[in-house]
C-alpha cells in the first residue's frame, strides 16, 4: 500500500504543483489573464488523455522512447515562446490573445509528463498472476486513490494560500519550481537521446548524467517539497496583523483582519498538508525501497537425470529456494511451495515480467520481490503474469520428480 501510494502521491503533487504555477502565473503576472484560466483546466484534461494513450497505446503505433523524446524537445521552445509573449502581451494585443494557447500547450506539454507515471499507477498494481480481487490488491487500491486525493487537496489549499502571498515570493518560488521540473526534464531528454542514437554517447555526458540519474534523481522531487514548505513558511512568517491606527474605518480594519485571519488559515492547512506529503512520501519511500534478502537456495544434484525432492522436506506451508548446475554451467534456481492437499507449486525463481529477480515469503504470501504483486499460491505452477515461469514435475512415492532435461529447458531464462 505504502509503495504505489508514494509512486501516485509524487505524479500527482508534480501534476498538481505545476497546475498552480500556471495559474498563479495567469493570476499574477499577465494583465486581465484571469478569464483565461480554462486554458489551464482544459490543458490539463487534455494532458492526461495523451498520456493515456501514450502508456496504453503507443506500443502499437511505435516506439515509445521516441515519442517521449519528441515531447520532451517541445516543452522547452514552447515554454520559452509562452515568456516572450507573455512579457509582450501589456504592449501588443495579438500577444496577449497568443498568450491563452500557449499555456494550453505547455500546459500539455508539462502535465503530461507526470500523467504518464500517474495513469499508469493500474499496471503496477494489477500487473500479477491469475488472482482474484483479495486484501492485498484492495489496499493497494485504497492506497493509489488516497495519494491522488491528498495532492489534488493540497493543490487546491496551496492555491488558495499563494493568491495573496506577497507577489514575489511567489513569481521566484513558481520560476524557482519550473527550473527544478526542466532540470530534471532534461536529464531524462539527454538520457532518451543517448539510448536512440540522436546524441553522442561521450564519457564526459556519462559521468555527468549517469550520477544524477543513479543517485541524485529522486531529489529533484523532494527539492520541490522542501521548496513549497520554505515558501509557505517565510509567507506565515511575514504576514503582518492589520494595525488599528492605520485605519480611519473600523468596518476595514474588521475586514482586513478577517482577511489577514483566513490568510493565515489557508497557510496552516497548506503547510500541514506539505508536512505530512513529505511525511508519507518519506516513508513511502523507505518502505518501497527496503532491501529484502532471498533465503539462500538449496543446492540439488541430479541422479541418472532426476532431481529428487522429498515431500517431507518442503511440505511446511513455506516457500523453499533451490539451485542445480546444469551441465552447460548455468546455475538454475526454482522454487517450491506447499498448495495443500498434496498439491505442490514448482516454478524457475524468475517470471517473464521481471525476469529472475526472485520471490520470498511474507507471512503467509509469495510475493515478487521485483514488483511487491502477491502471487496466489494455487496458480504457481501455471503460466501468466507475474506468476514463476513453470516447468513439468511429478509427484512420486512421496517425492517430487523432476527431469534435468525439462528443467535445461528454461536453461535460457538465467543465461540472461
Amino acid at each position: 500500500m505504502l509503495g504505489i501510494l508514494d509512486y501516485t502521491l509524487k505524479s500527482s503533487f508534480e501534476a498538481g504543483l505545476l497546475v498552480v504555477t500556471l495559474l498563479l502565473y495567469l493570476y499574477l503576472t499577465l494583465p486581465d489573464m484571469k478569464s483565461k484560466v480554462n486554458y489551464v483546466w482544459t490543458g490539463t484534461g487534455l494532458a492526461l488523455v495523451f498520456a493515456t494513450v501514450l502508456v496504453y497505446g503507443v506500443d502499437f503505433w511505435g516506439n515509445r522512447e521516441l515519442f517521449e523524446f519528441a515531447w520532451l524537445s517541445s516543452i522547452f521552445p514552447v515554454l520559452a515562446l509562452l515568456i516572450l509573449t507573455g512579457r509582450l502581451a501589456s504592449k501588443s494585443k495579438p500577444a496577449r490573445y497568443a498568450v491563452g494557447p500557449l499555456v494550453l500547450l505547455t500546459t500539455i506539454l508539462l502535465v503530461t509528463v507526470e500523467g504518464i507515471e500517474l495513469v499508469g499507477f493500474p499496471i503496477k498494481i494489477f500487473v500479477q498472476a491469475r488472482s482474484f480481487i483479495n486484501t492485498e490488491l484492495i489496499l493497494k487500491v485504497i492506497g493509489a486513490l488516497f495519494g491522488i486525493f491528498l495532492a489534488a487537496l493540497f493543490g487546491w489549499t496551496y492555491f488558495k494560500s499563494t493568491r495573496k502571498m506577497n507577489k514575489q515570493l511567489v513569481i521566484i518560488t513558481g520560476t524557482t519550481l519550473v527550473t527544478i521540473v526542466l532540470a530534471r526534464d532534461l536529464i531524462s531528454l539527454l538520457q532518451l537521446g543517448m539510448s536512440l542514437g540522436y546524441i553522442p554517447v561521450t564519457p564526459v555526458l556519462v559521468s555527468v548524467i549517469a550520477p544524477v540519474i543513479n543517485t541524485y534523481y529522486p531529489l529533484f522531487f523532494y527539492a520541490l517539497v522542501l521548496l513549497v514548505a520554505v515558501q509557505v513558511i517565510l509567507a506565515r512568517l511575514g504576514s503582518k496583523k492589520p494595525v488599528q491606527q492605520e485605519y480611519e474605518n473600523p468596518a476595514l480594519r474588521r475586514k482586513s483582519l478577517a482577511e489577514y485571519r483566513n490568510q493565515l488559515r489557508w497557510l496552516t492547512v497548506t503547510l500541514v498538508l506539505i508536512l505530512t506529503t513529505g511525511a508519507l512520501l518519506g516513508v513511502g519511500h523507505v518502505y518501497s525501497n527496503k532491501k529484502v534478502k532471498l533465503s539462500p537456495p538449496v543446492p540439488v544434484q541430479a541422479e541418472n537425470g532426476v532431481i529428487v525432492i522429498p515431500v517431507t522436506q518442503v511440505n511446511d506451508n513455506k516457500l523453499h529456494r533451490f539451485n542445480f548446475v546444469t551441465p552447460n554451467n548455468v546455475t538454475m534456481r526454482f522454487i517450491v511451495v506447499a498448495k495443500g492437499n498434496g498439491l505442490f507449486g514448482v516454478g524457475l525463481d524468475a517470471c517473464d515480467i521481471c525476469g529472475v529477480v526472485g520471490y520470498y515469503q511474507r507471512g503467509d504470501n509469495v510475493v515478487c520481490l521485483n514488483c511487491d504483486v502477491i502471487i496466489n499460491k494455487q496458480t504457481i505452477g501455471f503460466p501468466g503474469g507475474c506468476n514463476p515461469i513453470p516447468f513439468l514435475n511429478t509427484v512420486e512415492n512421496g517425492s517430487i520428480l523432476i527431469k534435468t532435461t525439462d528443467l535445461a529447458q528454461k536453461e535460457k531464462v538465467f543465461k540472461e
